[in-house]
């Protein structure tokens, strides 16, 4: 049977070919579906490993495939279901994203790979364009073209050499280097940009980022905002080490510690005249601004109320400093402890 398509709009491209929404025209269905040019296996026989892994690896968290084949221009497509919200990466548009929503999305992430692990499959290319967001405002694990169950089996020579540098393992040096724990690293990796944004990754060459992961700094492990948490921090950090055998052993361990964390105030910050305002709300409103007020001198104040309307200045909150390392380790530690519920 001929199966034919309705190329829609062009969702994006990468190394491994283009994604497009589509119209399968004999279901009359939408499908997200993956075009992936030939030159980029070797050995033929492999053309559907990621529709085949896909299958193998059915769970709510992941990506469902529907149909996979050959184009009449020679490459092979893989049709999955449509998720119209688009990925992780199109969602945080490379700023931060609340962490309540980025300890959700990271639970979803971690059941997938958690499932997927069980089945002996190594992911080998987490990252936020590779988690799309479902109909439920759910993550969804998608891109398994790198992933590869008993690898031992195979033919390696039929994987062009791919690798996407900013999440990868300082140990990872050749295709075979992979294991679970550095999925675990790249899970790290994403959870680092999702709390803070792109801004906080250094902008260098890949090589020069490949040999600051190598020495634990790529990402920077001591640069978070100041709302993140110590707990959050020492997460990620952990699931970040060089040392494989002193990150999470598992996925499902690196859930079950994302689950204990608490959230209790997600923070907006904004840049303003010579310092930073932060906004949240939970069951009162709260805005903390630090400001340089003078020369050498800096202020915290600090407004809450049950509304944004009624929020009124915190006389016994706010203080005056003479040094700006005293003022911004007042204000995150305020902003610290609302998030855990402490203040």
């Amino acid at each position: 049977m001929t199966v034919s398509f309705d190329f829609k709009k062009r969702l994006g491209s990468g190394y491994f070919g283009e994604v497009w929404h589509a119209i399968d025209t004999g279901l009359n269905a939408e499908c997200a579906l993956k075009c992936i040019p030939k030159d980029k296996v070797i050995n033929q026989a492999n053309f559907f490993q990621e529709a085949q892994v896909l299958k193998a690896a059915e769970h709510a968290n992941i990506v469902s495939v529907k149909d996979t084949g050959e184009l009449t221009d020679g490459r092979i497509y893989v049709a999955m279901e449509y998720l119209r919200k688009g990925s992780l990466e199109d969602e945080a548009s490379g700023g931060y994203i609340k962490l309540s929503r980025a300890k959700q999305l990271m639970i979803d992430l971690l059941r997938a790979l958690q499932y997927a692990h069980s089945k002996n499959i190594i992911h080998r290319d987490i990252k936020p364009a590779n988690i799309l967001i479902g109909n439920g405002n759910e993550g969804k694990l998608s891109d398994f073209g790198l992933a590869l169950p008993e690898i031992s089996k195979l033919d390696l020579t039929s994987i062009k050499q791919y690798q996407y540098i900013l999440h990868l393992a300082p140990e990872v040096a050749k295709f075979t280097d992979y294991t679970y724990l550095s999925d675990i690293y790249a899970c790290g990796v994403t959870f680092y940009r999702l709390v803070n944004g792109d801004s906080y990754l250094p902008s260098v060459p890949p090589s020069v980022a490949r040999a600051m992961a190598m020495a634990g700094n790529f990402p920077d492990r001591s640069k978070y905002r100041a709302f993140i948490p110590r707990s959050f921090r020492q997460l990620i950090n952990t699931a970040m080490n060089v040392d494989p055998a002193k990150r999470f052993k598992t996925a499902e361990e690196m859930r079950r510690a994302i689950e204990k964390l608490v959230v209790c105030i997600d923070w907006n910050e904004d840049i303003i005249p010579k310092g930073m305002r932060w906004t949240g709300k939970n069951s009162k409103s709260y805005e903390v601004i630090l400001q340089e007020t003078s020369v050498n001198k800096w202020s915290m104040e600090v407004k809450k109320g049950k509304t944004i309307s009624s929020m009124r200045r915190d006389n016994g909150l706010c203080f005056e400093y003479f040094k700006k390392t005293e003022a911004e380790k007042a204000s995150s530690k305020l902003l610290q402890d609302l998030v855990l519920g402490k203040a």
